[in-house]
């Protein structure tokens, strides 16, 4: 019998400096890393400097509940009384998880700021870097969580999945509602919009499944009809 898990928000803050991406990983994701003497190139090392010596965080955490229903055919997961339509693809995904983590992770409102005053400026280059340091940057820090729920699991003998989140692998975004729902109060300070879209914008959430048998597997971004999924280009560029 496994210890149960108190449903807690457990919080994490990662200074940019820990969790900005390299030069290089920036680079590879923009399709920069031959052209190093571009002013691009350029201007991103020097943002890159000036992330990393500032005292900004990224702040994020998860919630665990225990696994009420997995419903393979109709799609559902239900977690102590919240019921996710999360569809048959990420139920799959789960099937081996007994209990579920649900995660909020945001690198702050910087970025979506500081790209919307570029674009405004007519600096459209300049303010797709920013976009995507913004982006690298809280799925950064989302691992170095992912890693802690696992090492954190690991001692009580589980093992745990990937993360899943809504609007990617045919779950609808609207779930948001009742994710945050179940997070309950945090202190990432995300808000969701009318439309369940998260602000500030370089934010993720979702689920992480937990159980003895449960398992990472590659994303299956082949049957994945998302064409703008970080995952995907993440693992194109990997």
């Amino acid at each position: 019998m496994h210890d149960r898990v108190e449903r807690a928000f457990h919080t994490y803050r990662f200074p940019y400096g820990e969790v900005l991406p390299s030069l290089d990983e920036l680079a590879r994701y923009l399709h920069m890393e031959e052209d190093t003497e571009h002013p691009a190139y350029c201007y991103m090392k020097e943002r890159l400097a000036g992330l990393t010596s500032s005292d900004l965080e990224a702040v994020g955490g998860y919630a665990i509940g225990t696994i009420e229903g997995l419903d393979l055919q109709g799609g559902t997961l239900t977690v102590e009384g919240t019921t996710f339509e999360v569809g048959a693809q990420v139920c799959g995904y789960l099937k081996e998880a007994t209990e579920a983590a649900l995660f909020l992770c945001t690198a702050g409102a910087l970025f979506s700021d500081e790209a919307h005053a570029l674009n405004a400026q007519g600096e459209f280059l300049e303010a797709y870097i920013i976009d995507a340091i913004g982006s690298l940057t809280v799925e950064r820090a989302m691992d170095k969580i992912h890693k802690a729920l696992e090492v954190e699991q690991a001692a009580r003998g589980m093992k745990i999945t990937n993360r899943y989140s809504p609007g990617y692998c045919n779950w609808p975004l609207k779930d948001q509602r009742p994710l945050f729902a179940f997070v309950g109060e945090n202190p990432t300070g995300i808000a969701l919009s009318e439309s369940c879209l998260m602000h500030p914008i370089k934010s993720v959430s979702g689920v992480i499944g937990i159980g003895t048998t449960a398992r990472r597997r590659a994303y299956g971004c082949v049957i994945c009809q998302n064409k703008t999924c970080i995952y995907r280009r993440l693992v194109q560029k990997g």
